[in-house]
């Protein structure tokens, strides 16, 4: 009870200046002149007047002042109290994040894919609304960490997020009802606004970044802080009218070098563009520099950032005054080298299969299997989309198969050192409708080099001009394949199940089944001709009649592994050895190479792996050859189809063969479909394979008349073979030579009757050295009434076919003929005028 009495005794004292135990000073007397007198007396006692007031004032005012501080210091604890409470009450309802959530948030962000050559370059990014490129802090300049501290956040290594007059001037103005909260942030705040909350003008808003604020200096150091909010935020444009963000697109894209070598004029001109960065930059929308009087704002903000470094003791006064004379706009970029720019193509070409790729991951991480986005057309346009979204955005690294150099050449070639038949009128066209729209359009080409083995393609040309005509020819163009399907429809299938060797004896006599009456492209008929010359001569009528035999063995087996897409209906074509199906020029090229690999065929490919942005894997190319034919098969396939260079449908450029026969195992095979809308080269040897295409981008075609064919296909593929070879001739397969396996032997066989010599009967018959694979189908016949032997010259499709047509001249090649049967042939095959001729038509 003391204890009260003393506290509120002392509290007393604090406001009155008087001890409570001491008895009340008061005027004493029992009448009034009595009291009167004692109180002059008191007067007389304390002294003048002056000083009686002068005390009495004083307790006055200073009890006034101790209440007055009570009072305030009340209302101060009162309304700390009720913004606390109000700022509690706006954070109620945030999630408490974890520590690697706000890490991630703050530091993985949008970011533009980049991409390299297989051989090690840099391509480039992407394309994206957004180009960044994230950099680590150590890579950044130490010029733009000053300029942007001294700029924006002065006390940045002292503060720990906040800086607490921020908030109360904050608070006052939401108290006052101003309209937005005040400005002000420090770094770590304004990097939390970016990366996780919104431009939202609110104090809820405000509240929370604070909050967070506060959180993010406890996970991450000041260096990740700013290393964080310098690959965040925008930087306007770069000089090819980009959307830029982070330092390293900024300084690339305005300076074009890296930030880590950004000098202090140009890191304070980087440093001041997040304030407004489309008012300071100095790039309009199409890359072009703004007019003077546009630039000075970005230049004034230069200035400014340059006096704060200065203020704050970033620079010295010599630095400064260097900085000041330095004229930033004389040492920016004029353009920015991108992908798209140097490389559509192949740009166009890896988002394509990225995106294709990209996709059944993206799916398959939400539980969707690849078969259900095949199948669904809902789902594969979602997860497309999805895909496309995330190429650009989402900072993959893509590493391709294509060789830099080998690329850059194959451009240079067909820019310089094709031949092309010039333009034509979309009104040319076949399918041409009437009263449509003219366009003029070029002579297109599509190119692809394959390596046989692994499957890469190491280098293509998509086109003449990007311009001109952004479709890839070289992928994703389908047209018709010519007589490029003889030996994969016909002469392998057929090796392939024994039913002939290179030396076989075919019949090349017209026929007419059921109206279809095909003929040579020189109209003549060449009679009894081995398998080699017809295929490297690419005569029509003796494939169109072994094909009638290899359609009743399944040929499609073959052309289902090698992805050629050719249906049940088509396979019952009697036309289509002489290539009425469409087909790209990898297609072909992977076809072809089955050839030069041993009769495995690995599908072509052009990325080799994507890596995210944390440095996983999440995709990587895995090789899956198939085997298609037999090694035997695809090594005489090889031998026979090395002739079409010497006397075959390449003869035209047997020069180039000759002078490269000792080093490049070339084998060929041509193709021009109906009318010469296409034409066509596909060549392999061990090593690699090149195939070209050309024609127009809508059916017309290219000359009119067999006199008019320029052969500007094979030409362009030899100046490409050349040009090849010269730049890279270990990758294009110099040295290397078609091996022959144990499984193929030379052996004294009759190729007419197809039996060994021991059983060949003279008669009807004679025996020649040729080469076989081991598991070729020899017998003994009777006559040439066998089925075997009809089956082989078509029967099917020739009802009028006699066993007349089977006895005089064999043509094994044009300098090696002999007699069958006892007789010559009526009819002879003229070795100049077929030397000129690729029968290629349908």
């Amino acid at each position: 009870m003391n204890k009260k009495n003393d506290f509120i005794d002392n509290i007393k004292k604090m406001f009155s200046r008087k001890d409570p135990d001491k008895k009340k000073d008061k005027v004493h007397g029992k009448t009034a002149k009595d009291k009167y007198h004692n109180t002059v007396a008191r007067f007389k006692k304390a002294g003048s007047p002056l000083r009686v007031s002068f005390f009495t004032a004083y307790d006055t005012i200073w009890n006034v002042f101790l209440f007055l501080l009570l009072a305030f210091t009340l209302l101060g604890i009162f309304l700390f109290s009720i913004g606390l409470g109000y700022f509690a009450a706006l954070v109620s309802d945030e999630d408490v994040l974890a520590q690697e959530e706000i890490f991630s948030d703050l530091t993985e962000m949008t970011e533009s894919t980049t991409v390299s050559f297989g051989s090690g370059e840099e391509l480039g990014t992407l394309r994206s609304d957004l180009l960044r490129e994230t950099v680590d802090y150590e890579n950044i300049s130490e010029n733009v960490t000053s300029a942007l501290i001294s700029t924006e956040d002065e006390h940045f290594y002292e503060h720990n997020g906040v800086v607490p007059k921020a908030f109360l001037r904050a608070t006052l103005q939401q108290v006052a009802g101003g309209e937005e909260s005040s400005g002000g942030s420090t770094i770590t705040q304004q990097l939390v606004k970016n990366q996780m909350l919104t431009n939202d003008p609110t104090f809820d808003r405000k509240a929370t970044e604070l909050l967070l604020a506060f959180r993010v200096e406890n996970i991450l150091s000041k260096e990740e802080i700013l290393e964080a909010y310098l690959n965040a935020v925008s930087f306007g444009r770069n000089a090819n009218g980009q959307n830029i963000a982070g330092i390293e697109a900024a300084a690339q894209g305005v300076f074009n070098k890296p930030a880590a070598e950004l000098n202090i004029a140009e890191s304070a001109f980087l440093a001041g563009l997040p304030q407004n960065p489309y008012a300071y930059t100095p790039f309009n929308q199409d890359g072009t520099m703004k007019e003077a009087e546009l630039l000075e704002a970005g230049k004034n903000r230069q200035e400014f950032v340059l006096s704060r470094m200065l203020t704050e003791g970033a620079i010295t006064q010599e630095e400064y005054d260097q900085a000041m004379e330095y004229n930033i706009y004389e040492t920016m970029a004029s353009s920015v080298v991108v992908p798209n720019q140097n490389y559509p193509f192949l740009t166009d070409e890896i988002e394509r299969r990225g995106v294709e790729i990209i996709k059944y991951i993206l799916a398959e991480e939400e539980g969707i299997s690849r078969e259900d986005v095949d199948s669904t057309p809902l789902i594969n346009q979602e997860y497309t989309q999805k895909a496309n979204e995330a190429m650009r955005n989402e900072g993959y690294r893509i590493e391709t198969t294509i060789d830099k150099n080998i690329y850059d050449t194959m451009q240079e070639t067909k820019d310089n050192s094709f031949s092309y038949y010039g333009q034509r009128s979309s009104l040319d066209a076949l399918n041409a409708v009437e009263g449509e729209e003219e366009e003029m359009l070029d002579h297109e080409v599509g190119m692809v080099l394959k390596d046989n083995a692994t499957g890469k393609i190491l280098g293509f040309v998509g086109g003449r001009d990007y311009e001109e005509s952004e479709i890839n020819h070289a992928t994703q163009t389908k047209r018709q394949a010519g007589s490029t399907m003889k030996p994969l429809t016909t002469f392998a299938p057929a090796i392939d199940q024994g039913l002939i060797a290179p030396d076989t004896v075919l019949l090349d006599k017209e026929f007419d089944y059921n109206g279809y009456a095909p003929k040579n492209y020189s109209t003549e008929e060449y009679g009894m001709v081995s398998a080699k010359h017809a295929l490297s001569n690419s005569y029509n009528l003796s494939t169109l009649r072994l094909w009638s035999e290899v359609q009743n063995h399944n040929p499609g087996q073959y052309l289902d592994k090698m992805n050629l897409n050719v249906s049940q209906e088509q396979l019952s074509y009697l036309s289509l050895p002489l290539g009425s199906n469409d087909i790209s020029v990898t297609q072909n090229v992977d076809a072809f190479s089955t050839f030069g690999n041993d009769g495995q065929m690995t599908e072509s490919y052009m990325i080799e792996s994507i890596t995210d942005p944390s440095g996983e894997v999440v995709y990587e190319h895995q090789q899956d050859p198939i085997q298609i034919f037999k090694e035997s098969t695809s090594f005489l396939m090889a031998d026979m189809l090395k002739e079409s260079f010497v006397t075959g449908s390449v003869y035209h450029i047997k020069d180039y063969y000759a002078s490269v026969q000792g080093v490049y195992d070339w084998s060929a095979k041509t193709g021009t479909s109906e009318n010469f809308v296409d034409s066509w080269m596909v060549a392999f040897n061990p090593k690699v394979t090149l195939g070209i295409w050309m024609g127009y981008d809508r059916n017309i075609p290219q000359v009119y008349d067999t006199d008019a064919e320029q052969y500007y296909h094979l030409y362009n593929w030899r100046n490409m073979a050349q040009a090849l070879s010269n730049a890279a001739p270990e990758q294009l397969g110099a040295y290397e030579e078609f091996q022959q396996p144990a499984s193929v032997r030379t052996e004294k066989f009759c190729a007419l009757t197809m039996e060994l010599d021991d059983d060949c009967s003279s008669s009807m018959d004679k025996a020649v050295n040729g080469l076989i694979a081991e598991d070729t189908q020899f017998s003994n016949k009777s006559s040439l009434n066998d089925t075997a032997i009809q089956s082989r010259m078509g029967s099917r499709i020739d009802s009028g076919l006699s066993n007349s047509d089977l006895r005089g001249r064999v043509t094994r090649t044009y300098d090696d003929r002999y007699t069958v049967g006892g007789r010559s042939s009526s009819k002879s095959s003229s070795k100049s005028s077929s030397k000129s001729d690729d029968d290629d038509d349908d």
